[in-house]
Formats: structure tokens, sequence, C-alpha cells
């Protein structure tokens, strides 16, 4: 089996932070969410894999991916534009050829071991396997409904009116038959291909579509809240590696901190979980739980709490909470940043603040 990993989209809905930069790179929990994704496929066995990429982006993805070094059999395929999930599905057929294959989505985050639906593929002998999860508000997604024996009857991509709870959360398995599903349908309303559309030409013609019920987290990382719960959910469960090269000078410590090498620590108060990245300096400030930190960062005389700190930042006499700051942004006394996207490098900038909060 081959793994797919559809990491072409745009990431609108983290403008200003993804305006040229891949949502797929932005660090959860110390490493790029493409990352665990790879890793997902990586458990699995599954060393060969398709990324799907576009534009520029995709050049900053390959070499970010290369920067990791995963040991991996991975090929770039690009998309010229966005045409939907089904075209770019149908970008891997070339890559997979006679292969069963599964497909993740980019941005997506889950507790899953994706071994278990690769035998629960085979021993249903199905065509087409797809992951669910039962949501509260279904109408942003696309979803299956069932009939009373418990087989999909029905899928419909972001319904106006009710027809199930269960939403397809962006984990996929095919064999090569998805193929003339992709050639027969046409672009929906929205003007895209939709894999949901293809998988329901597949149960409308016969074809095997076996679902499973995912029981546990899963968190779509294209928006801010998504973000910040996958960083949360994941540093909780994240392996705590510490440095042994890491300088602490008269601070408190508590709870699981990992910290990468040439990092110092002086006259601060840390409550983990945290992930703090190499040749990190932290002085005099306060670092709360639930904040991922990325390597060559400054943060002096502050206060840190529920945030993602890109790299190469400096944040200094400011305090943030439930933020995510863009790489090579300075912040410098700031009374308060709350809830936000930072990018900006202008000293004082402070930005309006939502009315409601969102704290971890």
């Amino acid at each position: 089996m081959k793994g797919v990993i559809l990491a072409g989209g745009k990431g609108s809905r983290l403008s200003p932070l993804t305006d040229n930069y891949p949502k797929q790179l932005i660090p959860i929990a110390g490493q790029p969410v493409l990352v665990h994704c790879i890793e997902y496929l990586q458990n699995a066995g599954i060393n060969e894999i398709a990324v799907i990429v576009s534009d520029e982006r995709g050049y900053q993805i390959e070499t970010e991916l290369k920067n990791h070094k995963l040991n991996l059999n991975i090929q770039f395929i690009y998309q010229d534009e966005p045409r939907g999930l089904a075209h770019a599905v149908g970008l891997a057929r070339d890559f997979t050829k006679e292969d069963d294959f599964i497909v993740l989505l980019g941005d997506n985050l889950f507790d899953k071991r994706l071994m278990s639906l690769i035998n629960d593929f085979y021993s249903h002998k199905a065509d087409t396997l797809i992951l669910l999860k039962d949501v509260t508000h279904p109408y942003n997604f696309g979803v299956v409904k069932f009939d009373e024996q418990g087989k999909a009857v029905e899928l419909v991509e972001k319904p106006k009116h009710f027809v199930s709870n269960y939403a397809i959360v962006g984990v996929y398995i095919f064999n090569k038959k998805i193929y003339e599903s992709i050639d027969t349908i046409k672009p929906s309303l929205r003007g895209e291909l939709e894999i949901t559309d293809a998988i329901a030409m597949q149960v409308s013609t016969g074809q095997k579509v076996q679902t499973n019920i995912l029981d546990s987290y899963w968190y779509d990382t294209g928006t801010r809240e998504g973000l910040l719960d996958a960083n949360c959910r994941m540093l909780l469960s994240k392996k705590i590696v510490e440095s042994k090269h890491t300088s602490i000078d008269a601070s408190y410590m508590f709870g699981h901190i990992s910290c990468g090498e040439k990092s110092s620590i002086s006259k601060s108060n840390l409550m983990g979980p945290i992930f703090i990245g190499k040749n990190v300096k932290i002085i005099n400030s306060t670092i709360g739980p639930y904040t991922s930190i990325g390597d060559n960062c400054v943060i002096e005389n502050s206060e840190v709490q529920s945030s993602i700190i890109m790299h190469s930042t400096e944040i200094l006499d400011s305090r943030t909470i439930g933020t995510v700051v863009f790489k090579d942004t300075v912040m410098n006394k700031n009374p308060m940043v709350f809830n936000e996207l930072v990018v900006k490098k202008i000293p004082g900038f402070m930005p309006s603040l939502p009315l409601k909060a969102n704290i971890l």
C-alpha cells in the first residue's frame, strides 16, 4: 500500500499567516502538521508517499521535508490550481498505478492507528474505506447517511439540510477503482471535483464502501482554534525528550517540558506541557502550559500561554495568550495580545481584541 497526502490548500482561513506560507508547515508540538501526517503513514509501514502540492508553497514544502531527513521515498506532484479533492487524488494515478493507497489531508490530525483501518479495508474486501467522526455541526463537512442496516447509502458535501452527524474526517483508503469514479463525476456548484461525489458514485454503482467511526480526537488545523487545540492535545501525548545541553538558572519548572539543545532558561517560571526548540533564550518570563516555541526565539520580560511561537521570533516586554505568532516576528512592549494571528514586526503593535475569548 502507498500513501498520498493532499497538501495543496492555500489556507485562507489562516490569513495573513498563510498568504505566502503553507499552512501544512505551521508547527504543532514542535514539528510541522505535515510531518505528523507523514509519521502516521510511516508508523503503518508505508514508505512510498506522494505529496500533492501547488504553486510556490510546494517548493517550500519540498525544502522543509528535505531538512527533516525522513528517510522515505517521497514524490511531489504539482496541482496547477485548486480543483477539488477528487482532482488532487486523480493526479496520483501514475504514482499508485495498480496499488491500493491511503489518502490523508495534510492539515488534519487525529488519534487513530492507520494499520487498524488497513486491516479493516482488507478484511471487508472493500473498494473504498472512509473514516468518520460524529460531530455537532455537520454542515461544514462532507457527511454520510446510513440505512437501517448500517450501510452507507448517501454522501453529501456540506449539506444545507440535515443528513447525518457523521462527517468525513479526511482519511480514505482506495483501490484503483476510485479513478473510474473521478473520471465520471462533474464539478460541483462551487466548481470543484468533490471526493464525496466520487465515493457516492461508488455507492450508487454497488461498489463496497466501508466506514469506520473515529472515537477519539480529530483536529482541522486550518483555523487558529484548530491549531491551538491540536497543539494542546499533541503536547499532552508527545514523548518528552529533555536535552542535557539546556542551561537552567534560578528558574521554576513544573510538568512535562521538552527543551532543545543550546537553549537557556533564566529567572523564569515554566508550567508544562511545553515544547521549546533549539537555541531558545527565555529570560525573566512566565511560560504557561500548552505552548510551543520554535528554534532561535528570544522571550524576555514576558508571559506566554496557550500559544504557538514559530521560529526566530522575539517577544519582549509583552503578554500573549491563545496566539499564533509567525516566524521572524518581533513583538515589543505589547501589554496583551489575545486570541490573534500575529505576523507584524511593528514595536508596540496592538491588534484589536475579539469579543469572544478562546483560552485552552
